[in-house]
């Protein structure tokens, strides 16, 4: 934290810290159950929609954390899917026998335009918004950019 790095001659770490604070802080949220859903349930599944690096990125930490002995424990009872794929069955796939109410949409994108992404996005949003209703969105759709 008491690093100096320099960008156009502003120090970025505290900038760095900021945002790496907020992560922390929801995840520890989201992990010890305290971020529910639209209807009061705990959030137990994420899909994950990014394609290429926005996929990638999230793919081998995900991968990585599975050797993870405290990783693995604090997982159990959760799972995480990927769509990654515009094809609809592709989508179909990743929220099969998932329910709305107790599902985490992340939407990773570095400019939030990849064409793919967004049709998904909107998509993911229709399953939730036409089980949910339109204010369950922000309970159970994040955005991860840069």
């Amino acid at each position: 934290r008491d690093a100096v790095i320099n960008s156009d001659g502003v120090n970025v770490v505290p900038e760095v810290w900021s945002v790496k604070d907020k992560i922390k802080q929801f995840s520890e949220t989201f992990r010890s159950g305290s971020w529910v859903g639209a209807t009061g349930k705990p959030l137990t599944n994420v899909v994950s929609v990014g394609i290429g690096g926005s996929f990638l990125g999230p793919l081998f930490v995900h991968t990585a954390l599975q050797t993870d002995p405290e990783a693995a424990e604090s997982a159990k009872g959760r799972q995480l899917r990927f769509l990654a794929n515009v094809d609809p069955v592709d989508v179909a796939r990743s929220i099969k026998d998932l329910d709305p109410e107790t599902t985490l949409v992340v939407v990773v994108s570095k400019t939030f335009t990849t064409a793919e992404t967004m049709l998904n996005a909107r998509t993911i949003k229709e399953w939730i918004v036409s089980s949910l209703g339109p204010q369950a969105v922000s309970k159970h759709m994040i955005a991860v950019s840069t």
